[in-house]
């Protein structure tokens, strides 16, 4: 069996892990993260261009330790992150490679949703981060429908295309969950007792009155994203279709 069809295998089989903890308690052990993450650095080190692996690899470990780290905290965080930034752009000045400069860009636009907000997850992120450091580029296998296109797959990559399908199927599902328990009226959040709230998945909004808040779906985003993921590598991206 080719090398990257077991590298598919594994991280599928780490992902499909991390969805059923998602769904059962919405908490996810960093150890997935961690063996994702350690499997790309392990794939640079061994690519073609002996010194381009070292500089990615070190770059991967830097946002590693971004991650996962309690030591990095405050300023020391930023030096990280630029430092990673800084390997992951000398890494494809000397291999002449554009692909570490895909993983820094995915990499910095999740971290930055997470800090602005956008994704309230952290497993989310750091699935999403590491997916980055195995996956900038589509693994060499045959695709039932989508072929990957050159060079519009370094924006339509396998992660943005996996992360594009999740946010599509997670926005489907909370619209029609919330449509079912407020009663056909609201779409992006529903009234619930209080205890029901302190028994569900949900994040609480506001409360409208001594019994009830309003609250917004806690999505087990990593059922959709592994979804996503299994999808673009079997079918291809769905986003090649558009060109």
């Amino acid at each position: 069996m080719p090398v990257e069809s077991i590298i598919l295998i594994a991280v599928a089989a780490v992902l499909i892990s991390a969805s059923v903890s998602d769904v059962r308690t919405r908490e996810i052990s960093d150890v997935h993260w961690m063996v994702i993450g350690t499997m790309g650095i392990v794939m640079a080190l061994f690519s073609e261009n002996i010194l381009g692996g070292i500089l990615c690899a070190g770059g991967y470990l830097m946002f590693m330790l971004f991650m996962f780290s309690e030591r990095v905290q405050g300023r020391i965080s930023a030096i990280v992150v630029t430092l990673g930034l800084l390997l992951l752009i000398a890494s494809s000045l000397v291999s002449s490679s554009p692909y570490p400069i895909v993983t820094a860009v995915m990499t910095m636009l999740f971290l930055g949703m997470f800090m602005l907000g956008t994704m309230k997850g952290g497993a989310d992120v750091k699935a999403l981060v590491t997916l980055s450091f195995v996956f900038p580029a589509y693994p060499e296998i045959s695709y039932v429908l989508w072929d990957p296109v050159y060079p519009t797959s370094l924006v339509f990559n396998p992660v943005f295309s996996s992360f594009f399908i999740a946010v599509i199927l997670s926005t489907v599902y909370a619209v029609i969950v919330n449509l079912r328990r407020s009663g056909g009226t609201r779409i992006s959040w529903y009234v619930t007792t209080k205890e029901d709230a302190e028994s569900s998945f949900v994040w609480t909004l506001e409360d409208v009155d001594d019994d009830h808040v309003r609250v917004a779906l806690m999505i087990p985003f990593l059922v959709p994203l592994t979804t996503g993921f299994l999808i673009t590598m079997v079918l291809g991206s769905p986003l090649f279709a558009i060109i």
